[in-house]
């Protein structure tokens, strides 16, 4: 006889999903959950700890957390307290500082009590990105016609099987100057956004399974949430691919808006005799993956597509785990970016512009 429990494997990809892990009845061990998402680009990591049972699922709080890189230890992982977590009432995040290059073979390890997990993975080598342009598209999708931006991005397939998945963000970098073009103490620095990408209009994002699909389930879907896909129709060639992008997130950065009311008062004191300078890059970002991560991007894909109550046109998808001694996922991915967008400018008082770029 067995009994069936439900263990939420909450992403830091900000998603919650289920996978079905079966125990015996009266056994009422507790089972470590782990899940995190690193890449190379990023120097500041997150990982999501939990324990479950049978009819609960708890953060899993006050556990030692060590990261390896080869073999060495890079980093511990202190308990984010008092900052906003995907889901507090079920997990906790560890955050902590570490630096991943291609090749490195990274090495998770949480304990607690009776729990003991460990996630090994190795970051893969970086795809090389030759090119990305824009143009304005008019898209017509369910009857709607509308303009929008498209980004063309061009790049060499690595040898072998290959893994990929396209993301964005856009970097604002602003700094006043007085009058004798000093900069003003306090009143520089950098704002970054995550850019929003369609990609279901593209056939090699979609895997073939795209927007333009006349299939009732495709057009039921959300989308191509984390616009990942293989390199089975390009193996070893050039590439290129056309994703959508938010055309209204194009344009000027006001950095006024981010300020608090302090420090727009201090900045009322100077009667606006100052310079504003901002400069706005747009990135795409191709993530390079392993098999193991792509499928499980795949199958959360499958699991958000269609919500509870369409979930019978949805193929049924099990959750890959890497974890050992527990459940969860923890993957690394290699970013490669390019410029794709760029625009800066230097403001004077009441409103005259001169444009630097």
């Amino acid at each position: 006889m067995r009994k069936t429990i439900f263990l939420s494997l909450l992403s830091f990809l900000a998603v919650s999903c289920h996978e079905e892990v079966i125990l015996p009845v009266g056994d009422d061990r507790p089972v470590g959950v782990m899940n995190a998402l690193l890449n190379t680009l990023d120097t500041t990591h997150t990982v999501l700890l939990s324990v479950a049972r049978k009819s609960q699922m708890l953060p899993l709080e006050r556990a030692d957390v060590h990261v390896f890189v080869n073999g060495t230890l890079a980093a511990t992982a202190e308990e984010m307290f008092g900052l906003v977590q995907h889901d507090p009432e079920k997990e906790v995040g560890y955050s902590f500082n570490a630096a991943f290059r291609p090749g490195d073979e990274v090495r998770i390890e949480a304990r607690k009590d009776d729990i003991s997990m460990t996630a090994t993975v190795t970051a893969p080598q970086p795809a090389t990105l030759l090119s990305a342009d824009t143009v304005y598209v008019q898209v017509n999708y369910l009857g709607v016609t509308e303009w929008t931006i498209q980004v063309k991005t061009v790049f060499q397939d690595l040898p072998g099987a290959s893994y990929y998945r396209v993301t964005g963000r856009i970097l604002d970098e602003f700094e006043y100057q007085d009058m004798e073009k000093n900069p003003i103490p306090g009143y520089s620095g950098a704002v970054e956004d995550t850019l929003w990408i369609d990609s279901g209009f593209d056939p090699v994002i979609s895997e073939g399974a795209g927007k333009t699909s006349a299939d009732l389930g495709t057009l039921l879907e959300k989308g191509h949430t984390y616009h990942c896909f293989s390199d089975l129709s390009f193996a070893g060639q050039e590439c290129t691919i056309r994703f959508l992008i938010d055309p209204i997130r194009i344009g000027v950065f006001y950095p006024e808006r981010y300020m608090t009311d302090t420090m727009s008062e201090d900045l009322s004191t100077l009667a606006y005799n100052y310079y504003r300078i901002v400069r706005r890059r747009a990135f795409v970002q191709l993530r390079t993956l392993d098999f193991s991560q792509y499928r499980y991007l795949k199958a959360l894909e499958k699991l958000e597509s269609y919500g509870k109550e369409l979930s019978f046109l949805v193929e049924p998808a099990a959750l890959p785990s890497n974890v050992e001694g527990g459940q969860g996922f923890v993957g690394i991915e290699t970013v490669s970016e390019i410029v794709f967008y760029k625009n800066g400018y230097m403001a004077i008082p009441y409103g005259l512009f001169y444009r630097d770029e």
